[in-house]
Protein backbone atom coordinates (compact mmCIF):
# COMPACT_ATOMS: atom_id res chain seq x y z
CA UNK A 1 0.00 0.00 0.00
CA UNK A 2 1.39 3.42 -1.02
CA UNK A 3 1.50 6.09 1.64
CA UNK A 4 0.30 9.51 0.47
CA UNK A 5 2.95 12.18 1.00
CA UNK A 6 1.78 15.25 2.93
CA UNK A 7 2.77 18.51 1.35
CA UNK A 8 3.41 21.43 3.66
CA UNK A 9 3.14 25.13 2.88
CA UNK A 10 6.55 26.81 2.67
CA UNK A 11 5.01 29.95 4.21
CA UNK A 12 3.32 28.59 7.37
CA UNK A 13 3.80 24.78 7.30
CA UNK A 14 0.04 24.21 6.96
CA UNK A 15 -1.20 21.29 4.86
CA UNK A 16 -1.57 21.86 1.13
CA UNK A 17 -4.75 20.50 -0.45
CA UNK A 18 -6.22 20.52 -3.98
CA UNK A 19 -8.55 23.41 -4.71
CA UNK A 20 -9.15 26.45 -6.90
CA UNK A 21 -8.08 30.08 -6.88
CA UNK A 22 -8.53 33.31 -8.80
CA UNK A 23 -5.63 34.82 -10.72
CA UNK A 24 -5.68 38.59 -11.20
CA UNK A 25 -3.68 40.47 -13.83
CA UNK A 26 -3.40 44.24 -14.32
CA UNK A 27 -2.22 45.03 -17.84
CA UNK A 28 -2.08 48.59 -19.16
CA UNK A 29 -5.10 49.73 -17.16
CA UNK A 30 -7.15 46.59 -17.80
CA UNK A 31 -7.83 44.24 -14.91
CA UNK A 32 -8.29 40.60 -15.96
CA UNK A 33 -9.45 38.04 -13.39
CA UNK A 34 -9.32 34.34 -14.20
CA UNK A 35 -11.61 32.55 -11.74
CA UNK A 36 -11.67 28.94 -10.57
CA UNK A 37 -8.10 28.05 -11.62
CA UNK A 38 -6.93 24.61 -10.47
CA UNK A 39 -4.38 25.08 -7.69
CA UNK A 40 -3.07 23.68 -4.45
CA UNK A 41 -4.21 25.72 -1.44
CA UNK A 42 -2.78 25.89 2.07
CA UNK A 43 -5.50 24.97 4.55
CA UNK A 44 -3.93 27.23 7.18
CA UNK A 45 -2.90 30.51 5.51
CA UNK A 46 -4.78 30.24 2.20
CA UNK A 47 -1.70 30.68 0.01
CA UNK A 48 -2.33 29.23 -3.45
CA UNK A 49 0.16 27.37 -5.62
CA UNK A 50 -0.47 26.96 -9.35
CA UNK A 51 1.49 24.40 -11.37
CA UNK A 52 3.81 25.63 -14.11
CA UNK A 53 1.65 24.04 -16.82
CA UNK A 54 -1.54 25.71 -15.55
CA UNK A 55 0.25 29.07 -15.17
CA UNK A 56 1.48 28.87 -18.78
CA UNK A 57 -2.04 28.13 -20.05
CA UNK A 58 -3.54 30.98 -18.02
CA UNK A 59 -0.83 33.38 -19.26
CA UNK A 60 -1.64 32.43 -22.86
CA UNK A 61 -5.34 33.01 -22.21
CA UNK A 62 -4.70 36.38 -20.54
CA UNK A 63 -2.52 37.53 -23.44
CA UNK A 64 -5.23 36.60 -25.98
CA UNK A 65 -7.96 38.27 -23.91
CA UNK A 66 -5.81 41.39 -23.45
CA UNK A 67 -5.27 41.67 -27.21
CA UNK A 68 -8.99 41.20 -27.91
CA UNK A 69 -10.06 43.68 -25.22
CA UNK A 70 -7.59 46.29 -26.49
CA UNK A 71 -8.86 45.81 -30.07
CA UNK A 72 -12.45 46.18 -28.87
CA UNK A 73 -11.67 49.29 -26.80
CA UNK A 74 -10.18 51.00 -29.85
CA UNK A 75 -13.54 50.68 -31.64
CA UNK A 76 -15.54 52.23 -28.77
CA UNK A 77 -16.27 55.93 -28.32
CA UNK A 78 -14.35 57.61 -25.47
CA UNK A 79 -16.54 57.75 -22.36
CA UNK A 80 -14.06 59.32 -19.97
CA UNK A 81 -13.90 56.15 -17.90
CA UNK A 82 -10.40 54.75 -17.59
CA UNK A 83 -11.07 51.61 -15.54
CA UNK A 84 -11.63 48.47 -17.60
CA UNK A 85 -12.22 45.05 -16.02
CA UNK A 86 -12.66 41.54 -17.47
CA UNK A 87 -13.56 38.41 -15.48
CA UNK A 88 -13.36 34.89 -16.90
CA UNK A 89 -14.38 31.66 -15.18
CA UNK A 90 -12.61 28.50 -16.33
Amino acid sequence: MLKEKRRLCPECKGQIEPGHTDMVYELKGIKITIKYVTANICSKCGQSFVSGHVAEEVNRLVNRVNEDVNSFIKTQPETGKRHKEVAIAV
